[in-house]
């Protein structure tokens, strides 16, 4: 009879596996903050622990939140215009150094194909770190010299000589001298480029776009996704979605309605 009887399961390991199974539900409640701030709080002692969660998880979750409102939000927005009008100046000026940008092909002169600018950089005039989704630019020295940022590397090209920067590529493009270089900017396949540049070049002259920053943080969100331009230091994930967003709602907001004398 003996032989046929079943031991029970040893209780000190059902305990433990119940242990660690609760451990686990109490960690996991932890990434929610709401239902992680009863959890916390309903352990004994921890005091050091339970305030530390209670200020900077309560800080992470309203950024979070904010976050996803934004992001939620705008994806039931209308895509950004990236249009601009016809029979516009080929040539813009930004008064404030006296330099141009020449449109020698536009996105609708090429139906998408490509976008062809020459720009007039000021000595030591460019641009930062960053990078951009849909296009790919190549980048012609007409005159002087320019220094290539391109993943981590710089090079500095000549006249006649070109860099290439694919999509996804980290890079920065600057003036290597003293004094005026020329700079051919082919993008393929056109993008927001041209509409970006009317508008920097507009803020810039009625001074509205000072030290790489517009007044109005709007307009900022707005040039950055009419080029797609994402910035060096934020992971891709958290910006791409987020520049995406605030710039779909400032076009909702109406906000682009005082951007429209520069490129309509």
């Amino acid at each position: 009879m003996k032989d046929l009887i079943i031991p029970a399961g040893n209780p000190l390991k059902k305990a433990e596996m119940f242990l660690k199974t609760e451990k686990w539900r109490f960690l996991l409640s932890l990434l929610f903050y709401p239902v992680g701030i009863v959890s916390i709080w309903r352990v004994k002692g921890w005091l050091v622990a339970k305030l530390l969660y209670s200020i900077f998880g309560l800080v992470l979750f309203l950024v979070t939140a904010v976050y996803l409102a934004i992001v939620l939000f705008a994806a039931f927005l209308p895509s950004l215009d990236n249009s601009v009008g016809v029979n516009l100046e080929k040539t813009i000026y930004n008064t404030e150094g006296n330099y141009s940008a020449t449109f020698l092909k536009t996105g609708n002169e090429t139906k998408g194909a490509y976008e062809l600018v020459q720009v007039e950089l000021e000595p030591h005039g460019g641009n930062e770190w960053h990078y951009h989704k849909s296009f790919t630019e190549e980048f012609t020295v007409v005159e002087g010299q320019v220094k290539i940022g391109h993943n981590g590397s710089e090079i500095v090209i000549g006249k006649g000589q070109s860099a290439l920067a694919h999509r996804d590529d980290m890079h920065f493009f600057l003036n290597a001298r003293g004094e005026k270089s020329v700079l051919l900017v082919k993008i393929t396949p056109a993008s927001g480029l041209e509409k970006t540049l009317r508008v920097a070049y507009g803020l810039i002259n009625d001074g509205l776009l000072k030290d790489d920053m517009t007044k109005n943080p709007w307009h900022m969100a707005l040039l950055l996704g009419y080029s797609e331009t994402y910035l060096q230091g934020l992971p891709g994930w958290f910006q791409e979605p987020l520049i995406t967003a605030l710039a779909k709602i400032a076009q909702w907001r109406g906000e682009d309605r005082e951007l429209y004398k520069y490129f309509k």
